[in-house]
């Protein structure tokens, strides 16, 4: 199959061939719902036919299934009525109406409406289209492709149809499937029910569970309390598709308590006898998994099987801060829980080849496509909702306050939504969020298709990782999560608004559209682009198309839109037309290129997405020690700041790595800055590379440094002082004492408290020492460390003093008093002045306070001045003799003292 490029180039397209593997059976894909589709995804030209799936759309809460197409291009779409739902097919090729099927299926209760999502089983029967029915029966007819398909059977899982029938109204009441329904490739179909009150016999049952139905209709069910061998479970979760092991041999299903939804297990089932194979019970991953996850009915997740066997799963946050959730992770017999996802809880994961983002540089066979909600105003959320590859075999640092420093999968690309949030205008960069319940993973044209809130669907190139192309479907806002998916012959579904679309090229002609610079986060404002129109005969009849193109620019603002035209260019004799700009400002700038059409071919137009940030940025990059020796610790710290006339702190991912490895991946500080260590570094010389990723205002950059490794021979340093303990203002040396076995090294000693430097590039004598001296230390505990920097192939090496630390105590003080008349005339003021004196070995002057005192009552406070002085001047003392005393306070750095008592006379006049 043919790779599309987005390109200025003369592209035909084709039809891709219709083959039973592109046929879309089931929720998410397949039963692993890797939600993969290998036909060539067409263009997005236009809206080829589209049909309602809500013939009651009152604007209530409501959830809705995906549209399942056959091998022979037969749409199969659920559609909800006023009293239940009903099935309708159309021609895949034109969306002509074909038959509907009238349903007797009951809602359980709900909040929001769950899925009603039937399947397309395959097997030795044929092809069979099931769909669920009143009671929790199962209706199916076969030869769905034909209007003379057979008439609809009916099956029970649980008892016999006669049975049923015989108390229809009491299970209808009582029993219901609340789970989309997935078939295994023998035509075994799984799905859960929800039981309300209690059924009558033979399933006498306030429990729900799961059931199975062979092509045969022989049902075999377990309970959900059963299943999880926990009294405290009785519920199985609405809109959950079970999933099956790539073998076929496990089925996978999440359960919870009936009294709150934050207490559950995912399970794995046998597929032939619904007996527990595996179970573990879910936690959020935060405070090593100190919170239950929450498994909550109006969540749209399903499980996911990856390639590997691993099973994704993704469960609300408790709390859950910004409704962002996260993704578990664990093995397919769910005994070991692998590093979790960051992203969402309300969505079923796809899976992503690596092969389909050369931008991606890791070991790992496949990505998970994945989208967070991160509301406005709610918990540390601040609207900047995204969509994200993530790696599962490598991992960051959740940068989010309430993440409590989670280790979880590494983002390798991820989209910031494209329009602002109307409803939170004061939220800088908030933005709609991506309303999705599985995406359509295309490996042919290295996409990936996903609607948004915003009313669009979006084409993200991962191989440009850009949003290559979107198409408005409605003007969007309250919409639930939905499916997308790709029909066997290119067409694109999507929902939208109660509508189903089915969105492809123009016949005879493709009309494409490309930028200069597409790439989400590297375009900053003044930057010139160039958009480049490629209009293309593909119809085989040898014309090349001629005519115009019109370029217009659509910015949203949280008031609405605003469409500008740019300019009409003519097409060249190559199909081509470009225009050039750098005067858009920092936008999302919806570029569209109209084609006018000619005599021989029809108009058409396309959309791309060009992001355009505020400020471009610098990162820098600096390491230490260096040079440095192998196995000591290195440490990277970048600085990211946005170019002037830009003041925004930058904000958002900085990935570390060496070449194409990836070394590490954190989030910027408060002050734009991020740091990594690492021991591992090989001798030799090592050019490291900080990539910025980006945020919603400042653009990409990079910055590198080269960090050596020195290869020389091995040394040891140590730290020792004298005198110690010592006291604050007595001179303290410090001596680094560097030694190795091959003799005496050479090189200089850097000494360090921490971050701060005593002293730099102290020379290492002959005996192997380096000596400073500060007297400058305050009382305390001080742990002084000393690096060594080897010269003339010495290595590096550090040691500090932390076994020993320097102790500076405080300084003994002297205080005196002395009076300025004595005896003195009742009345006549008198001058008492304290002096405070720093005992030897210490030094310096004393600050803080000194109280004066007349025997046991208080005359004053005073402060030191900056000499060591004190002075109170007295006019109210009385006739006799005052016993008079100054008594020094203390500080940080200095030991209180009293003076001696000064008698101070006071005689009559």
């Amino acid at each position: 199959m043919r790779t599309l490029h987005f390109s200025a180039t003369v592209c035909l397209f084709a039809f891709a061939k219709v083959a039973d593997a592109d046929a879309v059976l089931t929720f998410a894909g397949n039963a692993q719902h890797t939600a993969i589709y290998q036909t060539v995804a067409q263009d997005l030209n236009r809206i080829r036919w589209s049909t309602s799936i809500d013939l009651n759309n009152t604007g209530a809460l409501a959830h809705y299934a995906a549209p399942l197409i056959t091998a022979a291009n037969t749409v199969i779409v659920p559609v909800k009525t006023a009293s239940g739902f009903q099935i309708n097919t159309f021609s895949g090729s034109g969306g002509a109406a074909m038959y509907s099927l009238a349903t007797d299926y009951i809602l359980p209760s709900h909040t929001w409406v769950p899925v009603y999502q039937p399947v397309v089983a395959t097997g030795s029967f044929g092809t069979r289209l099931y769909y669920a029915g009143a009671g929790g029966t199962v209706y199916f007819v076969d030869n769905p492709d034909s209007t003379s398909h057979t008439a609809p059977k009916q099956r029970v899982f649980y008892t016999t149809l006669a049975n049923y029938q015989s108390n229809a109204a009491g299970f209808n009441s009582t029993v219901f499937i609340n789970t989309p329904i997935t078939a295994d490739a023998s035509g075994n179909i799984f799905f859960g029910f929800r039981v309300q009150g209690t059924a009558p016999a033979p399933l006498n049952t306030t429990q729900s569970g799961f059931a199975r139905l062979d092509p045969n209709g022989n049902g075999t069910y377990v309970l959900a309390g059963t299943a999880a061998a926990d009294a405290n479970i009785g519920r199985d979760s609405h809109n959950s598709a079970p999933a099956l092991s790539n073998d076929g041999s496990t089925v996978y299903v999440p359960v919870k308590s009936p009294a709150t939804e934050y207490y559950g297990y995912l399970l794995g089932l046998d597929a032939t006898t619904l007996s527990t194979k595996y179970k573990v019970f879910l936690k959020d991953p935060r405070s090593g998994n100190l919170n239950n996850a929450g498994i909550l009915d109006v969540s749209t997740a399903s499980p996911t099987v990856a390639p590997d066997g691993d099973v994704y799963f993704g469960i609300m946050a408790n709390p859950d801060n910004g409704s962002r959730g996260f993704l578990l992770r664990f093995s397919g017999n769910l005994t070991v829980e692998k590093t979790p996802g960051g992203f969402g809880w309300d969505y079923t994961p796809a899976i992503v080849p690596a092969s389909m983002a050369p931008l991606y540089t890791g070991s790992s066979a496949y990505l998970i496509f994945a989208k967070y909600n991160n509301y406005a105003n709610a918990g540390d959320g601040n609207g900047v909702n995204r969509v994200a590859l993530l790696d599962p075999n490598a991992t960051q640092i959740d940068p989010h306050p309430s993440a409590s420093g989670l280790v979880e999968m590494r983002e390798v690309l991820t989209a910031i939504g494209p329009t602002p949030d109307s409803e939170h205008p004061s939220i800088p960069n908030a933005v709609r969020e991506w309303c999705i319940n599985t995406a359509a993973v295309n490996p042919p044209t290295n996409t990936v298709f996903a609607p948004s809130e915003d009313g669009h669907l979006y084409r993200w190139n991962l191989a440009t990782n850009s949003l290559a192309q979107a198409v408005a479907l409605s003007p969007g806002v309250g919409e639930p999560y939905v499916p997308s998916a790709i029909g066997p012959d290119g067409t694109v579904y999507t929902l939208n608004g109660g509508t189903l679309f089915a969105l492809g090229g123009i016949s005879g002609v493709s009309v494409r559209l490309s930028s200069s610079a597409p790439d989400l986060r590297s375009v900053a404002a003044g930057q010139a682009l160039t958009f480049t129109a490629a209009v293309a005969n593909t119809g085989g009849s040898g014309f090349i198309p001629t005519g115009t193109v019109a370029f217009q620019d659509t910015v949203y603002s949280t008031s609405g839109s605003t469409t500008t035209p740019l300019a009409t260019v003519s097409l060249d004799g190559t199909g081509h037309a470009a225009y050039s700009t750098a005067v858009l400002g920092a936008r999302q700038h919806f570029i569209t290129t109209a084609y006018s059409g000619d005599a021989n071919f029809g108009a058409g137009s396309i959309t791309l997405v060009q992001n355009i940030h505020a400020f471009a940025s610098t990162t820098a990059l600096n390491s230490a020690p260096n040079p440095s020796s192998p196995g000591q610790a290195v440490t990277f710290t970048t600085t990211v700041a946005t170019v002037p006339p830009g003041s925004a702190t930058p904000t958002g991912m900085v990935t570390f790595q060496e070449g194409a490895s990836i070394l590490a991946q954190k989030a910027l500080g408060g002050g734009a800055t991020a740091s990594f260590s690492t021991s591992s570094l090989s001798a030799g010389s090592h050019n490291i590379t900080a990539v910025y990723a980006s945020d919603s205002l400042s653009a990409a950059s990079s910055g590198s440094a080269t960090q050596v490794v020195q290869s020389g021979s091995s040394t040891t340093t140590t730290v020792g002082s004298s005198p110690n303990p010592s006291v604050f203002g007595q001179a303290v040396t410090f001596t680094g004492t560097v030694s190795s076995g091959a003799g005496t090294p050479t090189g200089t000693v850097t000494f360090l408290e921490g971050a701060t430097v005593l002293a730099s590039a102290v020379a290492v004598d002959a005996t192997g020492h380096a000596s400073v001296s500060s007297p400058t230390l305050p009382a305390g505990t001080h742990v002084i460390t000393a690096n060594f920097t080897g010269s003339n192939g010495w290595a590096n090496s550090s040691g500090s003093d932390s076994g020993s630390p320097q102790i500076v105590n405080k300084d003994a003080t002297t205080t005196a008093i002395a009076s300025s008349a004595d005896p003195a005339i009742i009345g006549q003021p008198v001058t008492l002045t304290a002096t405070v004196s720093a005992n030897a070995p210490g030094s310096g002057t004393p600050a803080g306070t000194v109280t004066f005192r007349d025997k046991n009552t208080v005359l004053a406070t005073v402060a030191l001045d900056g000499t060591g002085h004190s002075s109170f001047t007295a006019s109210t003392l009385s006739q006799g003799a005052h016993q008079i005393s100054a008594s020094y306070s203390g500080s940080t750095n200095y030991a209180v003292s009293t003076s001696p008592t000064l008698v101070q006379n006071i005689n009559k006049k």
